[in-house]
């Protein structure tokens, strides 16, 4: 199964409306439409947002704010989150598996904790800040080739390589440990149970 999943997490997170939230994020005209899990708000060709919150912490799911945030540095999306939640560690993530696509971003005092990225045609292209605790199992089992890429060989796939891309998916899944306590695809509770608001983009002309 491709996994598909894109997401900011806050810890430890000030008392925010979602209106301010949303407004705060660049979406200027929405309305609530509904509720939904992460793993339904995951669908990709799911354009509306979804906020909620997981164990003390503020979830959001959304397709264009955490890409945006990932492949570029200093966006007002990113200058929001950072002074909105100055005491907050702040997790961007996003994962498209059917095209190698993976990448996070994670801020904590207003900078750049760790920023990684990559994909199957470009490779990775963001590797910025020290190894998170929750890496280094992985980067333990890579080295550089002679072409200077990072390349992977898996213990429990003995006898094949693997660039970095077709572990990209792993990464995503560990950083989720961070603050789920437990790998994003094992955390069934966050995937399924956890309740989201869907809020969806209001319509020139329905403004009224």
């Amino acid at each position: 199964m491709g996994w598909k999943i894109s997401l900011i997490i806050i810890t430890n997170p000030s008392t925010i409306s979602h209106k301010e939230l949303l407004t705060g994020l660049g979406l200027k005209r929405f309305s609530e439409t509904g509720s939904g899990s992460i793993e339904e708000a995951s669908t990709i060709s799911n354009k509306k947002t979804y906020i909620g919150d997981y164990k003390g912490q503020l979830v959001i799911h959304d397709w264009t704010i955490p890409e945006k945030i990932i492949l570029q540095n200093n966006t007002p999306e990113e200058k929001f989150l950072a002074s909105r939640f100055p005491n907050s560690e702040i997790a961007v993530m996003e994962l498209v598996s059917t095209i190698n696509f993976w990448g996070y971003k994670i801020l904590k005092d207003g900078k750049v904790l760790r920023h990684r990225a990559g994909d199957a045609d470009k490779g990775t292209y963001f590797d910025l800040g020290d190894p998170l605790e929750e890496e280094k199992p992985l980067l333990a089992q890579s080295y550089i080739n002679e072409e200077g890429e990072r390349m992977y060989r898996m213990e429990d796939m003995p006898g094949e390589e693997f660039n970095e891309d077709q572990v990209g998916e792993n990464f995503v899944f560990e950083i989720g440990r961070r603050y789920l306590g437990r790998q994003l695809d094992m955390a069934d509770d966050f995937l399924w149970e956890t309740p989201l608001t869907e809020y969806s983009k209001k319509p020139w002309w329905k403004l009224a």
